[in-house]
């Protein structure tokens, strides 16, 4: 079992406690994100036992990347995923219906090429660059047909029946 981390420690310390095959994975993911994204910052998130990378703007912090080393498999994910064009399907978390996140998962070895990497890599940074609100509206765009689906099949509900709000 792994013990609690301290937000503090290095990403080693969290990288150590895998299989080894995890744990070099995600020391050359490590090494893949920071020589791609060289200002990026790194920070071990020990709640959700990722390695987090986000980029420094006027005393805040941007997130735009994690590692996710877990026993069998690990995954590097992005923030805003769901923005990032994907066109030959290479990223898991739509099928789960993840609202922001997109994510690889490596079992436990790197099976795609290094080029595409870098380059979800370096859209996911540029994204993270963007206002907020120009985010917010691009999500808005992705989201919204979903949105609306939902509503459709909540009209559908029959006229006799009560709906009761979500608490």
């Amino acid at each position: 079992m792994i013990g609690p981390m301290d937000d503090a420690l290095p990403a080693e310390f969290l990288l150590d406690e895998f299989p080894p095959a995890i744990r070099d994975t995600g020391r050359t993911l490590r090494k893949l994100i920071i020589r791609t994204v060289p200002k990026a910052m790194e920070t071990v998130r020990p709640g959700w036992r990722w390695i987090a990378y986000s980029l420094p703007e006027n005393g805040r912090v941007r997130n735009y990347a994690w590692i996710g080393p877990e026993r069998k498999h690990i995954h590097l994910g992005f923030e805003n995923g769901i923005l990032l064009d994907d066109p030959q399907r290479l990223l898991n978390g739509a099928q789960e219906r993840l609202r922001k996140f997109r994510y690889f998962t490596f079992e436990p070895s790197i099976h795609i090429d290094e080029a595409v990497l870098v380059d979800y890599l370096e859209r996911a940074a540029a994204l993270a660059r963007l206002p907020t609100h120009v985010r917010r509206a691009m999500a808005e765009t992705v989201v919204g047909p979903v949105a609306v689906e939902h509503e459709r099949r909540r009209g559908d509900v029959p006229s006799e029946w009560e709906l009761v709000p979500d608490d």
